[in-house]
């Protein structure tokens, strides 16, 4: 079930173009992706691919992690952090448990989230969209880090 080379070429071109909320909603659907596998994984008991899918989705979850600017992100920041530690949690104790149903349920949860991430991003673009142009040479650069004040 990984990925073929055409859907690793899409997804290389889509976040070369993606703003950095674009790439948090990528990084959610890799995350989301990761444990639908894992949880498929321990339905046939293949504990090799169940490793590597949780394996990759705890890289994944404490990259969203490290993008959180606690001193500028307020309470939105503190919920986001408790969020990734929540489901953190909840994929250790689907590996101890091996419950796949305990990541299905994460799942929906990180599709909960990333539909508000999808929101914020449209706000964004429309938002950018609308600025006349001497207002778009003063607008600041993208930071590297996202600091999610809405």
């Amino acid at each position: 079930m990984t990925p073929t080379p055409p859907a690793l070429a899409y997804r290389r071109a889509a976040t070369q173009q993606a703003s950095v909320v674009g790439l948090v909603i990528a990084l959610y659907d890799t995350l989301a992706g990761d444990l639908k596998r894992a949880s498929a994984a321990m339905a046939v008991k293949d504990i090799e691919a169940r490793t590597k899918q949780l394996k990759h989705g705890f890289a994944v979850l404490t990259q969203l992690d490290s993008l959180i600017d606690m001193e500028r992100g307020g309470q939105t920041a503190g919920n986001l952090h408790r969020f990734y530690a929540h489901l953190r949690r909840e994929m250790l104790r689907a590996q101890f448990a091996q419950d796949g149903s305990i990541l299905d349920k994460a799942v929906l949860l990180l599709l909960d989230v990333r539909q508000a991430w999808q929101e914020v991003d449209t706000r964004t673009s429309v938002q950018a969209r609308t600025l006349s142009p001497p207002d778009a040479e003063q607008a600041p650069e993208p930071r590297a880090s996202l600091n999610f004040l809405a």
